[in-house]
């Protein structure tokens, strides 16, 4: 799902201040999931390597009948049906449901909110790649979708571990430095309904636990991936372009005067230039592999 837009906002249920991605439905619906439907190759180009480690870990899925949660433009529902299993993709976006359907009919697809979807028949399994962690109401969200599941059913997600261990994250924002106001330079915290919301294990297992899932486990995944969007011939010029678009740098960026903009893509430019290897600027991702069953 979304790593867009950021700010700090105090989170009461933590104690601290986060940086949050302030994307809620009205979002998605919108402006959001209009700018992920537009960059889909480019989104799988980065989340793809860890999140096949999260549908390995769902195992043999023949004849499973799998809820694809968060599937944006269907990268991963479709990986699923190739597989064998009967998928539901879902997602709040109107955009980008409309680009997984018009890539194929495969996949039973829904434009709704997972926290209060009901599904029929129940689920065998359920599987997220980096949706995981903006519901609301994370422990009555995951317990309502436990709730969905045959006994004994299956949970799978992918989601980013610390945001120091993302080269995506560190890169771009090593690179603007000082170019970007003092307040703007740190590193996302992790907790909250972002895309770090899942970071820290302990939260992870304290959601899950309260929602009712048990043999919660946590594998960790590092992968390397690949920056870019857009049709410049340039992989370093493209990966300029998709780190100024999408994700913590970019809307840092936000107010900045064209200069100063100027400046920061120039940075970019030069740091991205010695990760260029097979066509494309890589980048260490780090994430975890969540397991659980209802």
């Amino acid at each position: 799902m979304l790593f867009h837009d950021y700010a700090l906002r105090r989170d009461a249920t933590r104690g601290r201040e986060r940086e949050d991605d302030l994307t809620g439905l009205a979002d998605w619906q919108g402006r959001v999931g209009a700018e992920w439907a537009a960059r889909a190759d480019a989104m799988e180009g980065l989340l793809g390597p860890v999140g096949r480690a999260g549908i390995d870990a769902l195992g043999d899925v023949a004849g499973l009948r799998v809820l694809d949660l968060g599937c944006g433009a269907g990268d991963t529902a479709l990986d699923l049906a190739e597989r064998g299993a009967e998928v539901v993709g879902i997602d709040v976006s109107p955009d980008l449901i409309a680009l997984a359907r018009a890539r194929s009919e495969a996949v039973e697809w829904r434009l709704e909110d997972a926290a209060a979807a009901r599904f029929d028949p129940p689920l065998d399994a359920i599987h997220s790649r980096c949706g995981a962690m903006f519901f609301d109401d994370p422990v009555g969200a995951w317990g309502h979708l436990r709730g969905q599941l045959r006994p004994g059913g299956r949970l799978a997600v992918s989601c980013w571990r610390d945001a120091s261990e993302n080269g995506w994250v560190t890169v771009p924002l090593q690179a603007a430095g000082d170019l970007l106001p003092e307040d703007r330079r740190a590193l996302p915290p992790a907790g909250g309904a972002g895309p770090f919301g899942w970071a820290e294990e302990s939260h992870v297992r304290d959601i899950l636990g309260q929602a009712g899932w048990r043999d919660i486990a946590l594998t960790p995944v590092d992968r390397e991936a690949a920056l870019g969007t857009g049709d410049d011939p340039d992989p370093v010029a493209r990966a300029v372009a998709f780190t100024t678009r999408i994700g913590v740098l970019a809307a840092r960026l936000r107010d900045l005067p064209p200069e100063r903009r100027s400046e920061v893509k120039a940075r970019l430019a030069e740091a991205f230039s010695p990760l260029l290897r097979d066509g494309a600027v890589r980048v260490p991702t780090a994430g975890w592999v969540v397991t659980a069953q209802a």
